[in-house]
């Protein structure tokens, strides 16, 4: 195979789109991409697209890339999480065992530059239909770490599912872009806890939260005791999906709750307020991510509140040393 291998470009993004495109059909996570989406993914203040990225061209055609992300854990943890796809025709040939091959040795290359200091980890997540991935792993050496589990439920009113009340003293509003800067605080502390989070900064904030083009104010919610945030929900709509399955789906990607108000079913409260508002914006269905181990509880909460078990996705891990 005459492969080209370079860094990605601004002006791969439409064969990105292609590609990813290609792979769900045969993959089917439910993940649906426009050019516009990833452009705006690939402004990514964090990522350096010279270094920490790679494309794999056949002429002018991309048939794989792979990105590396990097951050901090609260536990002193520097992770390396990446992304990589090879196009369906091409799998088979030896390039998804090269592109873990150049995400372990840039994982570490980046471990040694940076902080050496710290346990370092790079981790490859893996859909529950993509067995020929999760055996490449396994012989590169990265271990099943943690399950994500997608689940969802339709907007529609469930019989089994009852009002949850707010204790008394606190409010709870639509999103007011006057408390913005408190809610990434709010963030970060109710996600102090949960693995493989960072501290957002405000410019991190922006980009993935409530700055993006996905990001649907009319159905994103906060509690509040006094003018504090105790808890939030931030809601997104991804409408390639939407033009993909034809079905209006409202994710709900941020749910927290401080330390000192866990315990109110605020979670619950701010769940059915968003669920009854979401069927009155035209969406049919609801979405949401959860760690399957999360400490707080949550997969049984969104369980109470009607939602059911639709993918899963593990995430696998190999240590770092300062040698690798």
């Amino acid at each position: 195979m005459n492969l080209l291998w370079r860094p990605m470009v601004d002006s791969d993004i439409p064969g990105w789109a292609v590609l990813l495109a290609a792979a769900e059909r045969v993959d089917q996570q439910g993940e649906h991409y426009s050019e516009a989406d990833l452009r705006e993914e690939w402004a990514d203040p964090d990522i350096d697209p010279e270094r920490d990225s790679i494309a794999v061209l056949d002429g002018s055609t991309l048939v794989a890339y792979a990105i590396l992300d990097k951050r901090v854990t609260p536990e002193g943890k520097y992770r390396l999480p990446s992304q990589s796809v090879v196009h369906p025709d091409w799998r088979g040939r030896g390039i998804g065992a090269q592109l873990v091959q150049w995400i372990t040795e840039r994982a570490g290359e980046l471990h040694r530059e940076n902080r050496p200091d710290l346990p370092g980890e790079v981790s490859i997540s893996c859909g529950e239909r993509n067995s020929a991935l999760r055996e490449l792993l396994d012989s590169a050496g990265f271990v099943p770490q943690r399950w994500f589990f997608e689940l969802k439920r339709s907007t529609e009113p469930d019989p089994d599912v009852a009002d949850q009340a707010l204790p008394e003293g606190l409010r709870l509003i639509p999103y007011d872009a006057r408390y913005d800067e408190a809610l990434r605080l709010a963030h970060n502390e109710a996600f102090l806890d949960h693995w493989g989070t960072t501290q957002v900064d405000p410019e991190g904030w922006k980009h993935w939260h409530t700055g993006d083009s996905w990001f649907r104010p009319a159905v994103s919610y906060l509690v509040l005791d006094g003018e504090e945030v105790a808890g939030y929900l931030l809601s997104k709509e991804f409408e390639a999906d939407a033009a993909a399955t034809g079905i209006r789906e409202v994710w709900y990607t941020a749910i927290g709750v401080r330390r000192a108000w866990r315990g109110n079913r605020l979670a619950s409260a701010l769940l059915l307020r968003a669920l009854a508002d979401s069927r009155d914006a035209g969406f049919t269905r609801a979405a949401l991510s959860v760690d399957a181990d999360n400490p707080t509880g949550a997969l049984g909460i969104y369980q109470r509140c009607g939602f059911r078990l639709d993918a899963r996705q593990s995430v696998h891990a190999r240590v770092l040393s300062v040698t690798d």
